[in-house]
Parts: structure tokens; sequence; C-alpha cells
């Protein structure tokens, strides 16, 4: 029996027809049953975002050590910025200055003192060029007493500045009199503080005092006492601190520091409060 080209080519037009579709079901992998179609674009992105998140570094246990944090960016520079002390300090944590020395020889001609509180702080110093002064830490007072008086011949050693009214004077490093030698060195601590006195005053402005930078730091009182203030409060105050005011004031008395010495006793009290036209104020 004999068969016709026709149905001969049928069979091979089917294969060939469904070998593509076929072909493409294996390359493509097939959803679950069910899945929508957000469904699978959903999976396709998170895809990726696996794989990046499987890049990253685990994180550290929580009782192990944390990773070091990135360095900081360099602020911008700012003046006296370097690699060497920044302006206006030392190589130090203090400011380190040196002064040249020299000795001095000629004869004390009385000690001096200043300030509101009348404490000694100089003394008159003659040599064979003129007379001038010697200026001196107040705690240096009585030690520099026992050691000369007045008309004794003394060695000082010390430089030459502006004092704090801008006058030259010497100032002392050390001082050498009939054997004894007394040097500048640190005031020393009690071992106990003093304990503080209550004290009021009672009165009117007599006149204000000013610190070495012109701020006013203390009113005399029409009774001699010196009532100390902070010069940031006698600035809140200046429109109410005017010379015949009236003027009341509680505080603690100031005693004097080991080696100080009082020319003359001045009360000298520190204001807690202070009360100005009949308004107090509290001074901190």
């Amino acid at each position: 029996m004999s068969h016709s080209p026709l149905k001969t080519a049928l069979p091979a037009l089917a294969v060939l027809l469904l070998a593509g579709p076929l072909a493409q079901a294996q390359q493509t992998p097939l959803a679950p049953a069910g899945t929508s179609r957000a469904a699978r674009r959903a999976a396709k992105t998170a895809a990726p975002a696996a794989i990046a998140t499987a890049a990253l570094p685990p994180p550290p246990p929580a009782d192990g050590p944390r990773p070091p944090r990135p360095p900081r960016p360099p602020r911008p520079g700012r003046p006296g910025d370097g690699p060497g002390p920044r302006h206006g300090q030392g190589p130090g944590p203090h400011h380190a200055s040196v002064q040249a020395l020299a000795d001095f020889s000629g004869t004390l001609t009385g000690y001096l003192a200043s300030g509101d509180d009348q404490l000694y702080d100089s003394f008159g110093f003659k040599t064979a060029t003129g007379t001038e002064t010697v200026r001196f830490p107040r705690h240096l007072a009585q030690a520099l007493m026992a050691a000369a008086q007045a008309g004794s011949p003394v060695t000082v050693t010390g430089f030459r500045d502006a004092d704090k009214d801008g006058r030259a004077a010497l100032h002392l490093v050390s001082l050498a009199a009939g054997g004894q030698t007394v040097r500048d060195t640190p005031p020393a601590r009690p071992a106990t503080p003093p304990a503080e006195e209550a004290a009021a005053v009672r009165g009117t402005v007599q006149r204000l005092a000013q610190d070495p930078r012109g701020r006013t730091n203390a009113v005399v009182v029409s009774d001699g006492t010196v009532l100390r203030l902070p010069p940031g409060a006698a600035e809140q105050l200046a429109d109410k601190l005017k010379v015949g005011a009236a003027v009341a004031a509680t505080g603690s008395l100031h005693a004097l520091r080991p080696g100080e010495v009082a020319a003359k006793p001045v009360r000298v009290v520190r204001a807690q409060t202070i009360t100005l036209d009949g308004v107090q104020f509290l001074v901190q």
C-alpha cells in the first residue's frame, strides 16, 4: 500500500510545533500554582536584596567588641591651630614664661601697704642709683618683716616689670638679709580651713573700688567696711551703686591668709545679699 506525501509530512510538522513551547517551558521556572502576578514580581524584587544582604558582614555578637567607628572628618582650621602650642598657651597645661633675674644691693627703707584692705605688698629700696619700689606677694609679708626691717642692708634677686598700675617696679624673687634668705614660694595651706564668720553691713556708699582691670569689685561703706562684690554682680547693679546711696548687706568676714600682714585693721565682708533702693539682691 502506498502513502501520500501529505500524510507523511503531517506527523513531522506536529512534532516541530510542539518542540518550541516545550523548550521555552524548560527555560522559564514555573511559579507555584495559585501564585498571583504581584507575588511573582515581589519574588523577583526580593532576590537581588537577599543577595545584597548576604554580602554584608554579620553583626557582632551582643557581648563581643563593637566594630571601630569611622574616623571623624577634620574640623575647619582656626587661628592658633597647628603642630605647635595654640595661641596664648605654652607647651604644657600651664602657660610657661622665663624672666632674666638680677641681683640688686641696697637698703630697705620701709614697707608699704596698698588696696582697700591695706595689706603690705611692697617696700622702698634705696640703691646707688636711686630709690625704687620692690613688689612682693602678700603672703611673704610676715617672713620678710621678720628677716629685714627699715634701714637693713639687703640683696634682692628679681626682675623688672610694670606693676598693676603700669609703673615700672622691681619684682622680688628672693631677699637675703642678715644671713637669712626669704624666697617666693607658694603660700602654705592651712590644715583646716578657717570657719566663716557671718557679718552684716549698713550705711551709705562712700566710694567704689576697682580691680587692676578697672572693674568695680568693692563698695567702701561709710563706716569703713569694704564690701566685696564679684565684678559681674557690680556691673549688673551699676545703676544703683552710686555714691551716697543707702546700702545694707549680709555676708562673711574675710580673714587674713597665712603670711599676710595688714597696716591697719580693715573690716572686709564678702557680700552674699545686698539691698539697694529697698530691693534685696542675692549675690552669686
